[in-house]
């Protein structure tokens, strides 16, 4: 299992997770199982949205 911890400090597991998105305007990262939101991160600034997303992409793609 991989386990991240989000900013209000909620760890949520990734493996449960279908799809990560990144809201352009809202400055918020859903995460989002088969058929409903199961965590939101909301940032004061889109590029901290950037850094998460970098984060995650990086987290994700590991080997």
């Amino acid at each position: 299992m991989r386990w991240i911890e989000l900013n209000d400090g909620d760890l949520i597991n990734l493996d449960a997770v279908a799809s990560i998105i990144a809201g352009e305007k809202s400055n918020r990262v859903c995460y989002i199982a088969e058929t409903e939101t199961i965590a939101t991160e909301i940032f004061a600034t889109h590029e901290q949205v950037k850094c998460r997303m970098q984060q995650l992409k990086d987290l994700l793609l590991e080997k």
